[in-house]
């Protein structure tokens, strides 16, 4: 007999984890819902942007919506187009850019029930509180 899921069915509406603005972005941690991930949908209109290099102490799916990307995992860079998925494994620096033309839309995936990242600077960066809090 399968393990009983400690969880029970939830409906969590647009309007408690999305946020009303053009690109749309949004944060859900499961923690607080009893499940373990973390879903980020991240999304950017403007050509080469898009979350700087960073590490988190455990996996990480990235889903592409819309748009090409350019990903960095370590010392691979690998392009993205509408429907692929990047696997970031833990503990691995990671980032992307929009690569155009127009929006980048993804559904970042964190294998864990918080969030957890730690920004690298880039070249003349110093450290900043990530975009999405």
């Amino acid at each position: 007999m399968p393990k009983k899921s400690k969880i029970e069915p939830i409906h969590i509406s647009k309007n408690e984890w999305f946020k009303t603005q053009e690109p749309p972005k949004g944060v859900l941690e499961g923690e607080y819902y009893g499940f373990n991930c973390v879903i980020i949908r991240y999304s950017v209109d403007e050509i080469g942007k898009g979350p700087n290099l960073h590490v988190h102490p455990y996996d990480e799916i990235f889903h592409i919506l819309k748009g090409k990307a350019e990903f960095t995992v370590g010392n691979k860079k690998l392009i993205a187009e509408e429907g692929d998925i990047i696997v970031g494994p833990a503990n691995v620096p990671h980032g992307y850019k929009n690569l155009g033309p127009g929006r980048l839309d993804s559904v970042d995936i964190h294998l864990n029930s918080e969030w957890i990242q730690y920004d690298l600077p880039q070249d003349g960066e110093s450290l900043t509180k990530s975009e999405l809090s």
